[in-house]
């Protein structure tokens, strides 16, 4: 397998891993509180994070043409950001401790990480459109 050492050093990789450790703190931060009700929504965030993560540093995505992937990781990064928001705010709803705070607002850091994502991806995708030169 070919590694893709542009998207390596690119902000969108930077970006991803932000959003998984971002994630995975909020995973800990609930655990810890004994609100595992609250874990499942981040960590299928970071399986899924993930998954995106290896699809593009592999230059999976070249190769597997079926789905027009910078599309499908920009509406996952928006559903992760509806899921995340409505979780964090559950869980601050359902009690107060330590643990829930801080999961919370890892988790609203999460939630402007996957945002701004989101607008990275679609800004990047141009359909139909033709390139324009610079002079």
């Amino acid at each position: 397998m070919e590694v893709n050492y542009l998207f390596l050093k690119s902000k969108r990789s930077g970006l991803k891993i932000a959003e998984m450790v971002a994630a995975f703190v909020v995973i800990v931060s609930f655990a810890a509180s004994s609100s595992g009700v609250f874990i499942a929504v981040p960590l299928m965030e970071i399986l899924i994070t993930l998954a995106f993560y290896l699809l593009f540093l592999l230059k999976l995505d070249s190769k597997m043409t079926l789905l027009f992937w910078p599309l499908m990781d920009g509406v996952n990064s928006v559903f992760a950001a509806v899921l995340l928001l409505i979780v964090c705010i559950a869980a601050v709803v359902s009690r107060v401790t330590a643990g829930i705070i801080t999961g919370s607002v890892f988790g609203f850091i999460a939630v402007a990480l996957y945002i701004a994502d989101s607008y990275i991806m679609c800004s990047l995708i141009t359909v139909n459109q033709q390139k324009t030169s610079s002079r």
